[in-house]
């Protein structure tokens, strides 16, 4: 299977680092913050969040990969003064962070619609396979090489 979306979405990634032990309060109401602003987004089909997959990255780093409908979604979000997004960053800058116990950390990718390429074997859809229309991969354009079979062609070349 391979998953398709034919006017591109966004991912972001964010996560945090618990720089030293004595954060680890911050740490537990930074995850507690993200968990309600997560919950919120996903009860609200007009924001634009389409989802996320958590990212363990040991006992002290974790992220979460975002996937919205646009960029514009995702600043809305960030800026909305009624949201969750702004009292939490106001938290962190004031409360959580005083002498960087608790780090932050973020990456940005806006994905055209042709710019992409998945598979899924043996799998259930995973990533943006759980947000974009699954389709055999026998009627999926493979754009940049990626192969059900392991094997790789080589990408196309600009002209």
């Amino acid at each position: 299977m391979a998953a398709e979306m034919d006017d591109g979405f966004v991912i972001y990634i964010n996560g945090m680092r618990l720089n030293k032990l004595r954060a680890l309060p911050h740490w537990l109401m930074a995850n507690w913050k993200v968990a309600k602003m997560f919950r919120e987004l996903e009860a609200d089909p007009d924001s634009g969040f389409l989802g996320y997959t958590p990212i363990f990255l040991g006992f002290r780093k974790g992220a979460a990969m975002q996937y919205w409908r646009s960029l514009e979604d995702l600043q809305r979000f960030a800026t909305d003064p009624n949201g969750a997004h702004i009292p939490a960053w106001k938290w962190y800058n004031e409360k959580a962070d005083p002498d960087g116990g608790l780090g932050f950390w973020s990456e940005l990718y806006v994905i055209d619609g042709d710019s992409f390429e998945t598979f899924f074997r043996n799998v259930p859809p995973i990533g943006i396979g759980k947000f974009a229309e699954m389709v055999p991969m026998r009627e999926h354009e493979r754009r940049f090489g990626l192969s059900p079979d392991g094997s790789a062609r080589s990408a196309p070349t600009a002209e």
